[in-house]
């Protein structure tokens, strides 16, 4: 259908084509056109996929109406917009169009390079034009995600790695290159690519740092991609390099029979290419501050993307994370992080001084995606230097002896709530990733462990870890304190220390409930064979030293 206004100035793009036929329009009449279009855009509702097709085979698959940038620029927006609705978009998710916008990206790109003696908006129009071909692209792969193939061709990698490098200070251009590059890795070898041919996490890194200085000199020009929205998107595409560069090396090292028992870390030898990002990653974590107790989502990618890093060899590797002019830098960040959102868990899931199990599971699955990265890097540095791991200490654990006639969940300071944070059931990998931590400050030693945590607490980390006790460990820990009190392994306290009154302290419900969750919880432990040891709470009760609770509330009060 042919849609006619009051004016011939005023006919729309798509009119004109079907009027003109094969006679061709200027420049002035083909710019008014798609002005017109975009305006009413609406009247194209049902014809959307004619309307794509006109514009593929007129601006993308061919040059035809190429008359300026700024028809360009016009025509890929009116595209764009047509081509969110599935039926349109099918028409620009297959592999001639995928090559044709990417191709005209890349055209478009070096005449905004060469001709120098054109005016800044001719340019301006020129990148514009690029920003729209992407923003088609990646809503093609958005819908249609078989055709992330097309776009990880290396030809095609090409052309968004090289306008991303020249581009990286235009925000539109650095968030949609990156958005791109984050659904097109979806493979070991695209990722291998762009490492070793291309130098793609150092172009990631430099543009994560461009943003970063932005975003700390309060930079608010762009309203729409804003400094600390641009890092996100830039550190998702990092994350996602980093995830399939892994699998490449890994898969590498399986086939010639070198591959480690742990997959968790960037072998040495491959670390050392992406110290760029690293430091990014790290000068993010410091520079950023919680937001209402959360990291930033660009922060939560750069501890995502350090977890994937050893901390000691290479050299170069550890300067980066302990650097010789001011040592305690990014250490003393990730453990500020960390204790802010572990004390915020905390304070969130108790009310009325009394931890409620339901609400510390709720907090737990708010944080873990942020929390559980932070636990396990700063797990890695413990574990990977004596120096950082005595700084930790020290901040988990302040006084000089751990007072064993408090439990270890009630005692003052970081370490309750960590234990708290571990014994949680429904905390999902942040519960193990805490675990880790607290046995990382405790030099790896079980014994040590079992009784700052004590059993009962330690139970459920140890048996996701597949962590075994001797029996001869639980034995010793009863008689190894000095004085006269012997620790309680089962709950990391003094035995018999001040047991009345927190049994007095607690209702006959809550005395009910604890005894039934140490007995499940020793039944289970000895029937998988992670201890063999008497049931306490069974020989307590064969002892007399439980008695029948009285079913009548009335009656609870008179048992004092």
């Amino acid at each position: 259908m042919t849609h006619h206004s009051g004016s011939e100035d005023d006919v729309d793009y798509f009119s004109l084509v079907e009027l003109r036929g094969e006679a061709a329009m200027d420049a002035a009449e083909i710019e008014r056109g798609l002005v017109t279009a975009a305006s009413n855009i609406t009247r194209h509702v049902g014809q959307s996929v004619r309307c794509v097709d006109v514009i593929l085979q007129q601006f993308v698959y061919t040059d035809r109406d190429r008359c300026s940038p700024k028809a360009i620029s016009q025509a890929l927006a009116i595209l764009k917009t047509l081509s969110r609705e599935p039926e349109s978009n099918s028409k620009i998710s297959n592999k001639n169009a995928i090559h044709g916008l990417l191709q005209l990206v890349h055209t478009l790109h070096l005449d905004s390079k060469n001709d120098e003696s054109q005016s800044g908006s001719h340019k301006t129009h020129l990148i514009d034009a690029c920003n729209e071909a992407l923003t088609c692209v990646a809503n093609a792969m958005l819908l249609h995600p078989e055709c992330r193939a097309y776009v990880a061709e290396h030809h095609h990698l090409d052309i968004i790695v090289e306008f991303l490098d020249a581009m990286s200070e235009n925000p539109t251009a650095a968030f949609l290159c990156s958005r791109n590059l984050l659904l097109a890795l979806g493979t070991k070898e695209s990722a291998s690519y762009c490492v070793e041919k291309l130098r793609l996490q150092d172009i990631l890194a430099q543009t994560v740092e461009l943003y970063l200085r932005r975003e700390l000199a309060g930079d608010d020009s762009n309203e729409r991609f804003t400094p600390l929205l641009v890092m996100a998107e830039v550190l998702k595409a990092a994350m996602s390099l980093c995830t399939y560069f892994l699998r490449w090396i890994h898969a590498d090292a399986k086939s010639s029979d070198e591959a480690s028992d742990k997959d968790d870390a960037f072998p040495a030898e491959n670390a050392v290419e992406f110290t760029l990002l690293l430091s990014a990653c790290l000068d993010t974590l410091h520079a950023l501050p919680l937001v209402n107790g959360h990291l930033t989502t660009s922060a939560k990618q750069a501890g995502n993307i350090a977890m994937n890093f050893p901390t000691r060899n290479p050299e170069k590797i550890e300067e980066i994370w302990l650097p010789s002019d001011n040592m305690w830098r990014n250490v003393d960040s990730i453990y500020g992080h960390l204790s802010a959102i572990v004390s915020t868990i905390v304070d969130k899931s108790e009310e009325g001084g009394l931890e409620k199990t339901t609400d510390l599971s709720n907090a737990t699955n708010e944080y873990q995606d942020e929390l559980t990265p932070l636990a396990l890097v700063l797990m890695r540095l413990v574990s990977e230097h004596g120096n950082v791991r005595e700084r930790i200490f020290r901040n988990v654990y302040p006084a000089s002896e751990i007072d064993y006639s408090v439990l270890p969940e009630n005692r003052p300071g970081l370490s309750a709530k960590l234990v708290r944070l571990m014994r949680n059931p429904h905390g999902g990998m942040l519960p193990a990733a805490i675990g880790d931590l607290i046995l990382a400050l405790l030099g790896h030693d079980i014994k040590q462990f079992v009784m700052a945590v004590g059993y009962g607490n330690a139970a459920g980390y140890m048996l996701v870890r597949g962590i075994e006790i001797p029996q001869e460990i639980i034995e010793q820990v009863q008689s190894d304190m000095a004085g006269t009190s012997t620790v309680d392994p089962v709950t990391g306290r003094y035995v018999g220390a001040n047991s009345d009154r927190d049994l007095n302290e607690m209702t006959d419900e809550e005395k009910e409930h604890e005894a039934e969750r140490l007995f499940v919880l020793f039944e289970r432990l000895n029937r998988t064979g992670i201890i063999k040891v008497e049931n306490p709470v069974r020989a307590a009760a064969e002892s007399g030293r439980f008695k029948e609770m009285d079913n009548n509330p009335s009656n609870s009060n008179n048992d004092n």
